[in-house]
């Protein structure tokens, strides 16, 4: 039995703290949040019986393997590293962190440790993500030569007036995607739309390594809420749909290893796959669990998480300067 504890009782928090109360492998021991109401009232839903204001508190008294820390970003490197001195295993949501610097502090003192340390970029354990990797790892669709992300919807209120805009809340998602299934993004140039010192909207184009090409767009001003991507390779396109959980692939009939040079591209058949719908967090959480337990490097390394980061941050440059980017 894993002993696990959650930092952080917001939106993500919940719901870290309703999935682990159902697996049988996990032993949730207690949960922390500066908020006593929040507190309480988890606690009494999910039959939690210790609750800790003080993070440091819980940490020196209950015998824990692991953290799921999910409090703000701002915050994360300074509980993370708390975590690491105890020697325990962390997952923190994502972005890892709000600056470079802090980030790579937090890789170091893990390192150090010689603890697991990963990082929730969820999308990663979405079935349509999982089947989309597996296809291309196949040579399903050829060489891949475009990739296009759409991640948009109405104002998250909670985040109103925060410093966190959308690239730090959506942008480290797609720009993970896009390096896990193609390649490294070498080159950014992005459009930027603000309310008050936050930026709600971002259009980026990138350049990817391979002579890939790739774009994003994310956005708060949206009423309709939209996550999709297309992976573009010279047998075809899948296109999948995150929230649906939905993959379709697009024949080009006229498949040629120069196809889009010599403008081979035509309509074929379109296949509609069937996905086995899972709910991306709890695949998560079941993978932390394993590497815990089995002590394997988790599907999504700080690293990972690192160079997310440092795409979105670099979009962001663009956006207020007018200039690319180059990573």
């Amino acid at each position: 039995m894993i002993r696990l504890a959650v930092i952080g009782t917001g939106v993500m928090g919940s719901h870290h703290v309703r999935i682990l109360k159902q697996m049988t492998n996990v032993d949730l021991v207690s949960i922390s949040d500066t908020d006593k109401d929040k507190l309480d009232k988890l606690s009494s839903q999910y039959n939690i019986k210790k609750i800790y204001v003080n993070h440091l508190e819980m940490l020196e008294k209950e015998k824990l393997d692991g953290v799921v820390v999910a409090v703000p970003p701002s915050y994360h490197k300074k509980i993370v590293l708390d975590c690491f001195k105890k020697g325990l295993n962390v997952l923190v949501e994502k972005p890892i962190a709000h600056s470079v610097e802090d980030a790579k502090e937090m890789i170091k003192a893990a390192d150090m440790a010689g603890t697991i340390f990963t990082v929730g970029h969820v999308e990663r354990f979405n079935p349509v993500v999982t089947k989309i990797k597996e296809f291309i790892d196949q040579g399903m669709i050829g060489k891949i030569y475009l990739v296009n992300s759409v991640r948009i919807g109405p104002f998250p209120k909670r985040l109103y007036g925060m410093v966190e805009g959308v690239l730090i809340d959506l942008a480290v998602h797609d720009v993970d995607i896009i390096r896990y299934l193609s390649n490294d993004i070498t080159q950014v140039v992005s459009q930027l739309i603000f309310s008050g010192k936050q930026e709600i909207y971002a259009q980026a184009l990138f350049n990817i390594k391979g002579n890939i090409k790739g774009s994003s767009a994310f956005s708060w001003v949206s009423p309709k809420k939209m996550r999709e991507i297309e992976v573009l390779g010279m047998k075809g396109t899948l296109r999948g749909d995150y929230i649906n959980q939905e993959l379709r692939f697009y024949e080009n009939s006229d498949d040629t290893d120069y196809a889009i040079r010599d403008g081979k591209i035509s309509e074929g058949k379109m296949i509609k796959f069937p996905i086995w719908k899972q709910e991306p967090l709890k695949v998560e959480l079941e993978h932390f669990v394993e590497c815990i337990e089995k002590r394997k490097q988790p599907l999504v390394e700080p690293l990972d998480a690192l160079k997310a980061l440092e795409v979105a941050l670099a979009i962001y440059e663009s956006g207020i300067s007018d200039k690319s980017i180059k990573l």
